[in-house]
């Protein structure tokens, strides 16, 4: 990790060098943030770091922390470790392989980096507070122009971000077979959370997103995350939808299972999984992200009627929007520091927006694909009762096997999800690979 971190810190130091001379700037300060207080309450929410702290300096834990570069000199990391008996305070990473690229200021209290700061109108300020930014004498605040540089490259992957991103997939993939297994011996949703999070070792406050563990129904609720307790009912499926960190790099890994693997259910869990890898074997540079989201759209149209839900040629379902009331997402996002990662929709440097078509209000990439993109590919298929009711009072009404798809309710839905990085041949399935190293 230490010579492709090297490599990333040194492509951003000429990032850094060239958006400050084209904005006349002297400097770029980076706050990571600090945990932000409850509503009348002396508790705090969990901290997560500024993304772009986290860019530089590859340390999620960095409470209160700054960063000072000019692109020219050696990074400046001014890292806060105060004595306290109240709360844990972060070990000071001097070890970590990072350490040698940053020169190490301790600071001891919050206000302590007044007086590093000099002549703060030359500068810019990257960071959520901006009433701190003020009171220390910052003018350029998050400046729309350099964030738009700097989420454009963010976009394009380093090989330090792939690797960290790879070696993220290793212990996702633990915790979930120990969820799958916690699931298939009749543990409820509450357990099988704990099972994951015990295999990953991570707890609730830092995992990259609030884990998915749908069971049954549960699995038509995109962003699920209620957790019941109940481990009686008859199960029928399965939904996971979890991931793990790594340099304050995000896995973000979904599987379906079916309880009866005899079952139809277990057929169309099988042919979501044949599409994905469809699409990610097909995925090549220059190509529209959109291309591929409306593909999926056409093979879920083409299952549509295979298996008799709609009974209309997968053509016509597919032209007449049917499709996407069973698969209303997007196919993927960006993945990285965070796991919806920036620049989707953004289509140069300068910032240019491109948003998704209106049909397809949910796509999170509007992009061509670009060599280093890393991103998720998630198709997915539901029975949503919100947006089957939208058909039913329709003139198709009469062509949807309505008593089918009330049959399949009970099993919410199926979603699969991979994490591919773009090389210059196709797809380089990040999650496919990962998974072929565990099983040698």
């Amino acid at each position: 990790m230490k010579s492709l971190f090297s490599q990333h810190l040194s492509r951003l130091q000429n990032v850094v060098q060239d958006l400050l001379e084209k904005a006349f700037l002297d400097g770029l300060w980076i706050y990571s943030g600090k945990a932000k207080n409850l509503f009348l309450d002396d508790q705090t929410a969990p901290f997560k770091i500024n993304p772009y702290f986290n860019y530089f300096f590859p340390y999620p834990q960095a409470e209160n922390c700054w960063l000072f570069l000019d692109g020219k000199n050696k990074p400046t990391i001014y890292f806060y470790a105060p004595e306290d008996y109240w709360v844990s305070i972060p070990k000071v990473p001097t070890e970590a392989f990072f350490a040698t690229e940053f020169e190490w200021v301790s600071l001891k209290s919050e206000t302590e980096i007044a007086k590093f700061i000099q002549n703060p109108t030359a500068c810019a300020f990257i960071g959520e507070d901006s009433l701190l930014a003020n009171s220390l004498g910052f003018s350029k605040i998050n400046p729309q122009k350099l964030l738009n540089i700097l989420n454009f490259e963010r976009s394009i992957k380093s090989e330090f971000e792939i690797e960290s991103i790879y070696q993220a997939q290793f212990s996702a993939l633990k915790g979930h077979q120990a969820a799958k297994e916690a699931f298939f011996t009749g543990k409820s949703e509450f357990e099988i959370n704990l099972e994951y999070l015990k295999a990953t070792q991570q707890s609730d406050l830092n995992v990259p997103y609030g884990n998915i563990m749908a069971i049954n129904q549960n699995g038509s609720i995109l962003h699920y995350t209620a957790l019941d307790f109940d481990a009686e009912t008859k199960r029928h499926s399965f939904l996971i939808d979890a991931g793990t960190t790594i340099n304050g790099y995000a896995s973000d890994l979904t599987r379906t299972y079916a309880f009866d693997s005899s079952s139809e259910f277990a057929e169309l869990v099988a042919k979501m999984e044949q599409f994905k890898l469809e699409i990610i074997a097909d995925l090549s540079i220059g190509i529209n992200y959109l291309h591929y989201h409306t593909r999926m759209q056409q093979l879920i149209s083409q299952l549509l009627a295979e298996h008799q839900f709609i009974h209309l040629p997968a053509e016509q379902i597919f032209e007449e929007g049917m499709s996407r009331t069973f698969f209303p997402h997007g196919l993927g996002h960006f993945l990285g520091i965070q796991v919806h990662d920036v620049a989707g929709f953004q289509q140069n440097a300068r910032g240019s927006h491109k948003a998704p078509p209106e049909v397809y209000p949910s796509l999170r990439c509007t992009r061509d694909l670009q060599e280093n993109m890393v991103l998720t590919i998630e198709p997915g298929f539901y029975f949503i009762d919100m947006l089957l009711n939208s058909w039913k009072n329709s003139a198709h009404s009469s062509a949807f096997n309505w008593q089918k798809i009330e049959e399949f309710k009970r099993f919410g839905g199926i979603r699969t999800e991979d994490n591919i990085v773009m090389r210059a041949t196709g797809a380089e399935n990040l999650t496919a690979k990962a998974e072929l190293n565990v099983r040698k």
